[in-house]
């Protein structure tokens, strides 16, 4: 499956879904890609609240996912952003938590979820 994201526009969001599989020896640059395709996306839309669910199999490593993180604002990630993240799968959810947290810890206003409607719910209070 080749990884894609495809997105739409809303009135008061950007709404983001990621599909393919987690290739550890391309991970990196991949998700380097995708995050900075995303942020790319709510600058050209002048959104700057994003729902994103990722339908992706498999994990990040934890030094990837710490790159992530260390480098958002590097990939165009605002610190005005507010980006709700659905992780459907019970292991990402899991695995995504550490995200979740260093995004917080970093000053950027995340959060993560198992459902579209919560993330929606929080996402647009």
């Amino acid at each position: 499956m080749k990884n894609r994201i495809e997105h739409e526009v809303y009135e008061q969001y950007l709404e983001v879904r990621m599909y393919g599989k987690v290739d550890p020896a391309l991970e990196k640059n991949e998700s380097i890609s995708r995050w900075s395709k995303i942020a790319a996306l709510c600058k050209q839309e002048n959104r700057n609240k994003a729902l994103v669910v990722s339908y992706f199999k498999g994990v990040y490593r934890m030094d990837t996912s710490f790159n992530l993180v260390e480098n958002a604002n590097n990939l165009g990630w605002d610190f005005d952003y507010k980006l709700a993240l659905v992780a459907p799968d019970e292991e990402r959810f899991m695995r995504l938590r550490f995200i979740e947290n260093a995004m917080i810890q970093y000053g950027y206003d995340m959060k993560l979820f198992r459902s579209k409607k919560e993330a929606k719910k929080w996402l647009l209070p």
